[in-house]
């Protein structure tokens, strides 16, 4: 019996237009009326958590693709960077003028190169869109949220994530590059390029965030359900009693999940909650 449900946020539960679809705060209402723990587990950071998904009380909080641990205002786990990591990755990123957004539960934080990379993108990705449109627009949101800051005041932040937007350098190449120390994904958040990704701190991981969440409510794993999109997403389906994917999923994500629901627009969430005979 599904006692636990992680929800991944972008692509998942938060559309990267701005919104929650209506249907899914409904499945989720109903769901944790009977009982049913709900927990965000997301790339995005503690800071990057706005608009509708702040209207949800979840039960426990994973952010920062596994980094830090949240439940209510009690912190379980905030992971990060060692200073002889960070300085590899800046040095690395510098050298091919990669623009990288640096993440902690403190904030978001990138340089002026960054930031007028993020402009570009975002001028691209909302090419034609109403003001209104593009003001509530996912990447819109995402360039508004990151800080910009010198980098040595970046490097003393407790950074446990960076993300990194599409650049001549494929993500196969930078991916070579890094992978002996770092965990490497495909970025999940459509917006920054096929060829973004994003680099994690070895170890931690939305999976291992899991663990400490079960631990924490003294649930087994068996017992939880994760539905997800994306690349950093298949740890949760392979920790989890139950994986769904989302319709709007890559199909290499959809192979490793046990049932693949509708897509976001489609109310995926709420399909799948009724899938799982959570109301």
């Amino acid at each position: 019996m599904v006692q636990i449900v992680y929800l991944d946020a972008d692509g998942t539960l938060f559309h990267h237009e701005g919104y929650i679809p209506k249907s899914a705060f409904e499945a989720i209402r109903k769901a944790q009326e009977k009982g049913i723990k709900i927990v965000l587990c997301t790339g995005r950071q503690l800071v990057e958590i706005y608009g509708d998904m702040k209207k949800i009380d979840y039960d426990a909080v994973i952010a920062g693709a596994g980094g830090t641990v949240l439940v209510g205002e009690e912190l379980l786990f905030d992971g990060r960077f060692s200073q002889e990591e960070l300085k590899r990755l800046r040095t690395y990123l510098e050298r091919f003028r990669i623009p990288a957004v640096y993440e902690s539960r403190e904030g978001v934080f990138g340089d002026r190169y960054t930031k007028n990379a993020m402009k570009d993108r975002l001028d691209f990705v909302c090419a034609g869109m109403s003001e209104k449109e593009r003001k509530e627009h996912g990447m819109n949101l995402f360039y508004e949220s990151v800080e910009q800051m010198d980098m040595e005041k970046i490097m003393q932040r407790p950074v446990s994530k960076i993300s990194f937007l599409q650049t001549e350098k494929p993500y196969s190449e930078i991916y070579e590059d890094l992978h002996d120390a770092f965990d490497l994904i495909r970025a999940t958040f459509a917006p920054l390029g096929p060829e973004s990704g994003e680099i994690g701190c070895r170890g931690i991981s939305k999976a291992a965030g899991m663990e400490i969440v079960e631990k924490y409510f003294g649930i087994d794993r068996q017992d939880t359900a994760a539905i997800g999109d994306g690349e950093n997403d298949l740890c949760m389906f392979e920790h989890a009693g139950v994986a769904i994917a989302m319709g709007n999923a890559p199909d290499r994500v959809k192979e490793k999940a046990g049932w693949v629901t509708t897509g976001i627009d489609q109310d995926g969430i709420f399909n799948a909650f009724e899938h799982l005979g959570l109301f």
